[in-house]
């Protein structure tokens, strides 16, 4: 018997096409499933399929979901009595397609009675397939933020601590801009601040709110509050390869700096996964105990910021490669105050009290007591900063006494406050009790309190403390 053999070149295309079938059929029902997925997740993420469907299977859409021109937009803010701000515009790029485009639109209410406009939202819109032809472009809103204003005793919080102003109300502050941070701001998505000033006196405060928008998941949220009574804004800092993203938030008052720094780091969140976390100058990020690190955050809290330096550079040293990224950033921060009152200390003042100040508020005790003595016709000037002394130089002065009791140079200036705010019988009396560690230094110390005006110190008013 003969086997039939099949014919060399001939295609099966009965096979070819039910594979063919099967293959469409499986990209149809997982292309099915995909866009069901995306439909219960989120509607208006297909809504561009109601072109091609028919006016009955539509994708029902409200109003307020319906993907509107810019013009249209702002045409129904202003029938709202609002107005919409400059767009923000947030480029994403996507592998192999184009970028995605965002758009984050401030809204505003218009300032009443010559107020300034108040911001009252801020809205993320998504440029989309357009599901209207006749529209030249289509804006999907994805989110958006409802506005909770600062609190006034929060912005002038650091002035008042200083006791520069007395202590504010409680009324709400307008957020009147609305800015993207640009220089080495972190890439993964779009950081901002809505921000406002406040007038006090000759001063202008800056204060605000940071907020992250996510385009990938369409996530936007506040994530600080903020205050710089200099009037300046928040800044992205560079960092070391290897440290988190840094922000800094200046609020210095006069000659005391006061700069706070957060860091960006990770946290299991799903939507935006980090938050800004506050530099701590409160626990030791070293990996082991060490007692003289511990001593020079002590000194940081109490403002030597250069001698706290000091302690850590040379623990730096002793502790080669147990030396931590976070101890680093710690003592960075630390060195940036330490720079400024630095600067101050070397800085010539016309004013004897304020050079004095600048002295003291970098730990110079024996300088300071060399301008006093040097400069006899100055000392009421130094006697006033003494006496309103709103806390500065008292903590500072009861840190460095706190690490050596008996320290002459330092136990000077505690007894010249005393008798500033307090009278000269009080300064001595205060100074017979302590230890000493030079009876040189004691009789120069008691000297220079009788060689000062006996009038301005029996007038002096007890300081509010």
């Amino acid at each position: 018997m003969k086997l039939r053999m099949p014919k060399q070149g001939r295609v099966p295309w009965r096979s070819i096409g039910v594979f063919v079938a099967i293959a469409s059929a499986a990209g149809l029902v997982a292309s099915s499933a995909w866009l069901s997925t995306q439909y219960i997740m989120d509607p208006r993420s297909v809504v561009w399929l109601n072109q091609y469907l028919p006016k009955q299977a539509r994708i029902p859409v409200s109003a307020w979901d319906d993907p509107k021109t810019l013009k249209e937009i702002q045409s129904d803010l202003r029938r709202a009595g609002l107005f919409a701000g400059e767009p923000i515009r947030v480029e994403t790029p996507i592998k192999g397609k184009k970028p995605q485009t965002d758009l984050l639109i401030p809204v505003f209410q218009p300032g009443q009675d010559g107020g300034d406009d108040r911001l009252k939202e801020l809205r993320a819109y998504r440029l989309v397939l357009n599901p209207t032809p006749h529209k030249k472009e289509a804006l999907q809103f994805v989110n958006q933020i409802e506005i909770l204003e600062l609190r006034e005793d929060f912005v002038t919080e650091p002035l008042v601590r200083s006791r520069v102003i007395n202590p504010s109300s409680d009324r709400p502050v307008p957020f009147t801009a609305v800015q993207r941070f640009e220089d080495r701001a972190p890439r993964n998505g779009a950081w901002l601040t809505m921000n406002g000033k406040l007038q006090q006196g000759d001063s202008s405060i800056a204060y605000g709110q940071v907020v992250y928008y996510n385009p990938m998941t369409t996530a936007m949220s506040v994530m600080l509050s903020w205050t710089n009574p200099e009037g300046e804004l928040p800044s992205w800092q560079a960092v070391p390869k290897g440290r988190p993203s840094e922000f800094v938030v200046n609020q210095t008052v006069g000659l005391e700096p006061d700069f706070q720094v957060y860091q960006l780091r990770s946290v299991k969140r799903k939507n935006i996964p980090f938050q800004l976390q506050p530099i701590s100058l409160s626990e030791s990020d070293l990996k082991q105990e060490n007692g003289a690190f511990v001593d020079a955050l002590f000194l940081a809290r109490s403002g030597l910021w250069s001698t706290a330096l000091e302690y850590m550079q040379s623990v730096k040293r002793q502790v080669g490669s147990d030396w931590t990224l976070n101890a680093q950033a710690q003592m960075d921060l630390v060195a940036r105050h330490a720079k400024v009152t630095k600067a101050q200390a070397e800085q010539p003042w016309a004013n004897a009290g304020q050079q004095v100040l600048a002295n003291l508020l970098d730990g110079r005790w024996e300088r300071a007591t060399q301008l006093v003595q040097n400069s006899t016709s100055d000392r009421t000037e130094v006697l006033d900063m003494l006496k309103y002394d709103p806390g500065r130089v008292q903590r500072r002065i009861n840190a460095a006494l706190n690490f050596d009791p008996a320290r002459s140079d330092v136990q000077l200036w505690a007894a010249l406050r005393l008798a500033a705010q307090q009278g000269k019988p009080s300064a001595i009396a205060w100074l017979s009790k302590q230890p000493s560690d030079s009876s040189v230094r004691r009789a120069q110390t008691v000297k220079l309190l009788n060689e000062l005006d006996a009038m301005t110190l029996g007038m002096a008013a007890p300081a509010k403390n």
